[in-house]
């Protein structure tokens, strides 16, 4: 296997388990209400109901219907390494390529759901003083 393969793989590795760790987080909130969507700057706000919407109809579109369900089984679970690693592999690759990693049109998603994890934590955070 060459390098560039085995950056790729890792890449689309990488892009399946932050997505599918987003969608688990935000599956596990509780249900937001559905509105109106705003355009801000030309821009439409990143909602967690279209990010969850995205990536099942992305991933129902290259897995079959045990392979979905079972993918969403996983995903509850919180179980992603149970995924086998070509399905990682197909849906890191389609998700990478439909913007959901964490550097495309949901990143706004990503920074809440990180910011939100940070505040529920138990002990302060603490950061390094600077010199």
């Amino acid at each position: 296997m060459s390098k560039t393969e085995v950056m790729e793989e890792t890449t689309f590795r990488d892009t399946f388990l932050n997505v599918m760790t987003l969608y688990a987080v935000l599956k596990a909130q509780p249900s937001q209400s559905i509105h109106r969507a705003e355009l801000k700057q030309g821009e439409v706000t990143a909602e967690a109901v279209d990010f969850l919407a995205d990536v099942e109809i992305k991933a129902k579109r290259v897995l079959n219907p045990t392979q979905f369900r079972l993918l969403l089984k996983f995903a509850n679970e919180e179980k992603l390494e149970n995924v086998p690693k070509t399905i990682q592999q197909q849906l890191g690759l389609i998700f990478l390529r439909s913007k959901l990693n964490y550097d495309g049109d949901y990143r706004v998603l990503y920074f809440r759901a990180k910011n939100d994890r940070l505040q529920d934590r138990d002990e302060p955070v603490h950061f390094p003083e600077e010199d």
